[in-house]
């Protein structure tokens, strides 16, 4: 293994804990004991026009599998809430239909050998809805939706955040420099963006992006690492 290869999973959990905020009067809810994201309308890059690029899949995306090995991950999964609203008020998951779907830039988001971004799920919808653990996080290229490269992997703990209307909440992404690969192995090629899928959904959002990656072997060390939704930086 190369000696510039770093330690994503552990330097992500690091930068997730400096980042974590509690929501109070934010007009977010916390369901359990883990903190919610920040509120807000988010300002950067959001879902793409669905004629630019496949934005919606039948398919989960292969990230919703945890990460091995010893890294601090969870399996607990992701969409345990509720798909509606009952007639007795039960909140229900975010349908990505009631989603915008961004990326941006973290405070302080940068370590030697990595860069930061912020997934921002915004509430569009008249009611409030639950985003509940990791979004699925991929590469995507060649003008069509290819798939580059594996999915992200998990690190943190699973939260869950209820939405009011207009309100977002963010999931921290730490994506590894290409140049940290061998470049034969990596084979190295500039993505169009990142297809996100929403905590429990079937259906992903294309997010344009422009960034290096590998869409051939990593050697076992992930690109991509992603953490809970309720991050926020």
């Amino acid at each position: 293994m190369s000696t510039r290869r770093l330690r994503p999973v552990l330097a992500a959990t690091a930068l997730v804990a400096a980042l974590g905020l509690t929501a109070c009067g934010n007009g977010l809810e916390s369901s359990g004991s883990a903190s919610t994201g920040l509120s807000g309308s988010p300002s950067e890059t959001s879902s793409a026009d669905p004629s630019a690029s496949p934005t919606t899949s039948s398919t989960p995306s292969s990230s919703a599998t945890s990460t091995g090995g010893s890294s601090p991950t969870t399996s607990s999964g992701s969409g345990a809430s509720t798909t509606s609203t009952s007639s007795t008020g039960r909140v229900g998951r975010c349908p990505i239909g009631s989603l915008d779907v961004g990326v941006r830039s973290p405070s302080g988001g940068a370590a030697a050998g990595s860069t930061y971004l912020l997934i921002s799920f915004r509430n569009t919808g008249s009611r409030s809805c639950v985003l509940d653990g990791f979004p699925g996080v991929s590469f995507v290229g060649e003008g069509d939706g290819t798939q580059l490269g594996a999915a992200a992997e998990r690190t943190g703990t699973a939260r869950t955040v209820t939405l009011a209307p207009g309100r977002s909440t963010t999931s921290l992404l730490q994506v590894a420099n290409a140049g940290n690969y061998p470049q034969r192995s990596c084979a190295p090629t500039t993505a169009d963006g990142f297809r996100v899928y929403p905590p429990g959904s079937t259906e992903a959002a294309f997010v344009k992006q422009s960034v290096q990656a590998c869409q051939g072997s990593t050697g076992g060390s992930p690109q991509l690492v992603v953490s809970s939704v309720g991050t926020s930086g």
